[in-house]
């Protein structure tokens, strides 16, 4: 489900957005060359849907006091090998479409050798239209002049030197470009923290080195866990990275918490998205009423990520997949526990595993419902577990023992003797005892058809 604009926003991120962009034109006049901004939010945060719907937004306004947008996935350009390519070639392919001249930049990236080359032929072909290698006499001529330029000095410090001039102009060409009082160029980095450790870096020192020129503006989009991860890789585990973070990012910011709201607007968007298809798909589950009230509460007590809360759906759509005349029909318990194997598949795998093996200990289900979650009828979910089959009890136990041995409080104990039992059992349909068991079973044989 790919969402690209403020109007299908799930996340309610359009405020935030405006914030940001109040804020690069206030903080960009504190730093004395580019800016660099730190995005940093957990993995599957939505990092990457807000870039696209702010992007979008940004495109509406772009003009000649708006900055240039330039949307940079660095993890599709990790194989380049040199983040520089990336960032040039991304720079100049929005430059033109822009409708301003990248020849500089062009001439000066040719004098490190990158678009000499037949790959970087093809590049140039795609971004301008013209085929460097049918351009004939002139490329040809330009080549042996720089081949014979360099051919005089081969020694190693001749060519650190001649690198170095090169490096020079095209830092040059940039800054005649974008240099201003004003952000001229607003660089949107996604994916970094998927990178290669030493590409992860590599992409750090580029930017400082050659884009450290007032009028750009980076934002770079990563969890800082993974990039700390990726810093201490490269440099040892003693590296203190904070201040080595320092060198690169002048101004850190992180993505609003998801409100209530946010919450029942994705898990009802992805239940209509990869539940009932947009009407392509049949559910057996009834999922109308309580039952997705209690898929929201769940989700949002445990703080779950966008990715995650996509990932639960997804599953839930091949579980309850069914014919036209099954629709609504399945048992509610085998419904509702399912939503919360599905939920413990992706939020706690070890407790997924526990409960659909029937070895997860009462005491350990009622902490995980009191502590872990802020749910309420926290007995009912743990009837559930155990009409469900999924604790770990002894052989003929009974619930008052089972009730005691997870520590509930006199209270809870009270509350719980007054349940009628049998309306679970009755929700679970026969064979209650191994529902888990089968709900585990199922999450787990789609897994390996997922793979």
């Amino acid at each position: 489900m790919l969402i690209s604009s403020f109007n299908e926003d799930l996340l309610d991120l359009k405020e935030f957005s405006n914030q940001l962009e109040s804020f690069i034109k206030v903080e960009h006049q504190y730093v004395d060359g580019g800016l660099v901004i730190g995005l940093s939010s957990n993995f599957g945060s939505g990092k990457s849907t807000f870039f696209r719907m702010w992007m979008d937004s940004m495109l509406d306004k772009e003009d000649e006091e708006n900055p240039l947008l330039v949307l940079l996935n660095a993890w599709e350009s990790d194989y380049y090998g040199d983040p520089l390519f990336a960032i040039i070639s991304s720079l100049i392919e929005r430059l033109v479409e822009g409708g301003k001249s990248p020849n500089k930049i062009i001439e000066a990236a040719k004098d490190l050798g990158w678009f000499s080359t037949a790959i970087g032929g093809q590049i140039v072909k795609k971004i301008i239209g013209v085929d460097a290698v049918a351009a004939g006499d002139l490329a040809e001529k330009k080549k042996k002049g720089r081949e014979e330029k360099f051919k005089a000095n081969l020694d190693s410090f001749s060519i650190y030197e001649s690198r170095k001039k090169a490096m020079n102009s095209l830092r040059e060409a940039i800054t005649e470009l974008v240099e201003g009082d004003e952000p001229r160029i607003l660089f949107l980095v996604d994916e970094l923290d998927r990178c290669r450790p030493d590409y992860a870096i590599s992409y750090l020192e580029t930017i400082k080195h050659i884009f450290d020129i007032r009028g750009t503006v980076f934002i770079l989009a990563a969890d800082k866990k993974h990039l700390e991860n990726s810093a201490r890789t490269a440099f040892g585990a003693k590296l203190d990275f904070d201040e080595y973070y320092r060198k690169f990012v002048h101004r850190e910011v992180s993505l609003p918490e998801i409100s209530e709201s946010g919450y029942k607007k994705i898990a009802f968007a992805y239940l209509d998205y990869y539940i009932e298809g947009r009407g392509k798909r049949f559910c057996f589950a009834d999922l109308t009423g309580s039952r997705s009230e209690e898929i929201v509460e769940l989700i949002s007590s445990l703080k779950l990520s966008p990715r995650q809360i996509q990932e639960i759906f997804r599953l839930l759509g091949h579980i309850f997949e069914t014919t036209e005349e099954k629709k609504g029909k399945l048992f509610w318990c085998v419904g509702v526990g399912s939503i919360l194997m599905a939920i413990l598949k992706v939020a706690s795998s070890e407790l997924y595993d526990l409960l659909g093996t029937q070895q997860l200990e009462p005491k350990s289900a009622l902490d995980f419902f009191r502590n872990q979650v802020d749910i309420s009828h926290i007995d009912w979910w743990f009837m559930l577990c155990f009409t469900g089959g999924g604790l770990k009890t002894e052989e003929n136990e009974n619930l008052e023992s089972i009730l005691k041995r997870a520590c509930f409080s006199e209270k809870e104990l009270e509350t719980s003797r007054n349940r009628d039992v049998s309306q679970w059992y009755s929700g679970w349909g026969h064979h209650s005892s191994k529902r888990f068991k089968q709900i585990f079973q199922k999450i787990e044989q789609l897994e390996q058809w997922s793979q």
